[in-house]
């Protein structure tokens, strides 16, 4: 069962509602990927790592489609024996924070930090995580910095310029 495609017809067979949505060119390789509802994820994270023995989480991340009103998680599953064999699977959220997504981290302890940079830096909250809270950022910061809308405020410890805010003639990053 090495073969992609039969990776992803196994898959579609077991989740009807999941479809092929692209491909991502890795070195020169096409990479197949499939969208599922978010209402399947955890149902299909364990199928993959139990039948379908793609037992390594190699990454989660988001990405905020700020015109299309929508985040979207992509994972990576990938199996530590035949590193070849992998599948990329996105899952759409509604931008408005409704969603919750369900946490790996009982399957893949290493959604753990992953799951949580994304809470941090997007907002997106992953239900029945053992320790939702921000990892990189203080508490009291305000905000999702990776989020699209995201807007910078100075303050007494920065101006601006170091995310590249212009400064004008006189200093005032905002002049």
């Amino acid at each position: 069962m090495s073969d992609p495609s039969s990776l992803i017809q196994n898959v579609r067979d077991r989740f009807p509602s999941a479809e092929v949505c692209g491909a991502l060119s890795e070195f020169g390789r096409a990479e197949e990927m499939i969208l599922v509802p978010l209402n399947d994820l955890e149902a299909l994270a364990v199928f993959l790592k139990e039948d379908m023995k793609l037992d390594f989480l190699n990454f989660v991340t988001a990405v905020d489609w700020i015109k299309n009103s929508r985040f979207e998680l992509v994972y990576l599953f990938q199996s530590i024996e035949k590193p070849e064999r992998k599948l990329f699977v996105k899952v759409r959220l509604a931008r408005d924070g409704g969603d919750v997504v369900p946490s790996l981290t009982a399957l893949w302890p290493s959604a753990d930090w992953q799951e949580r940079e994304i809470f941090d830096l997007f907002g997106i909250r992953f239900g029945n995580h053992p320790n939702l809270k921000r990892i990189l950022l203080w508490d009291e910061f305000e905000g999702h910095p990776l989020r699209k809308d995201y807007a910078h405020v100075p303050d007494g410890c920065d101006s601006g310029q170091e995310i590249g805010v212009p400064v004008s003639r006189a200093g005032n990053p905002h002049a």
